[in-house]
């Protein structure tokens, strides 16, 4: 489904069909450059590749965005650590890639809670708070219902009174959420935030809406023999020790001169090898570099 608030306070109803619209209307004219990226594709986002591949081209977006996609969807979440990178992986790309959008966040709402667990900027985390306490908002709403939500904050007060208020002050003029949840369990929205009046459409909606699916059967892969409380409980516990996983992906980037996206390779790979938490590889190489750091 998909809820558009427009400058008429209109209500527009559209339903998607199983097969998703993206994947029914590829376009013919993706370049040869989108192409060897679609061939380069991680394992673990093969499944995805070409639906994203045509919401790029739909999109306009360059090569280099559309291969942040897939670098984003690869590989598979082994624990809750993985996850948690996974869903910041995809906010930062979503952000970026989406023009209308200033930034963006994932609401999580699981086993009895409701809370942010990734943003790319501070200010929204207000906005979710007030909707999270009301208990209603067109992220929550995204959520709940399985539908796209298209809104212009300038015009749904009456949907919205309180939402509307509060993204106001805060600067916040268009909102774009699109639900995470597999046939098993809801687990929340990815919510895009922006700054200019009709910053979003519906081919920004499209993209999200691809983006969310893909993401979700990833974590539904995950969470597949966990229930929604135990889900919840270690993804609260993940966010709370993701600064060292940061710290020691920063470390490895300065080490070896890589970017991020390898620098959580490697890290990847050591926890898969050894049969530990990222956590604990991360403290590993805190405390391994820091003690060898010349004094």
């Amino acid at each position: 489904m998909y809820f558009q608030t427009d400058h008429h306070s209109r209500a527009i109803w559209r339903r998607f069909t199983s097969t998703r619209v993206l994947s029914s209307g590829a376009m013919d004219n993706t370049d040869a450059t989108s192409a060897s990226i679609l061939a380069a594709t991680p394992i673990g986002a093969t499944d995805d590749a070409s639906d994203i591949a045509t919401a790029a081209a739909r999109e306009g977006l360059d090569p280099a965005q559309l291969g942040a996609m897939l670098i984003a969807l690869g590989g598979s979440i082994s624990d809750e650590d993985d996850l948690v990178v996974l869903l910041q992986r995809i906010v930062e790309v979503a952000a970026d890639a989406i023009d209308g959008a200033d930034s963006a966040g994932v609401t999580i709402e699981l086993g009895g809670s409701i809370y942010t667990a990734v943003h790319t900027d501070d200010r929204t985390l207000e906005v979710d708070a007030r909707q999270y306490a009301a208990g209603d908002g067109p992220c929550l709403h995204a959520a709940r219902s399985g539908e796209i939500v298209l809104v212009d904050v300038d015009h749904c007060e009456q949907r919205w009174p309180g939402f509307a208020a509060d993204a106001a002050r805060e600067g916040i003029h268009s909102f774009l959420a699109a639900p995470l949840r597999t046939a098993d369990i809801t687990l929340g929205a990815l919510n895009l935030y922006g700054r200019a009046p009709a910053a979003f459409d519906a081919l920004d909606a499209d993209v999200l809406d691809v983006l969310t699916t893909a993401t979700a059967r990833a974590i539904g892969d995950y969470a597949r023999f966990k229930s929604a409380s135990e889900v919840s409980i270690a993804l609260r516990e993940a966010i709370e020790h993701r600064a060292p996983i940061e710290q020691a992906k920063g470390m490895l980037m300065a080490l070896h001169r890589i970017d991020a996206d390898a620098a959580f390779a490697l890290m990847r790979s050591q926890s898969q090898t050894s049969h530990r938490k990222l956590r604990d590889i991360a403290h590993d190489i805190i405390d391994t570099l820091t003690t060898t750091a010349p004094g």
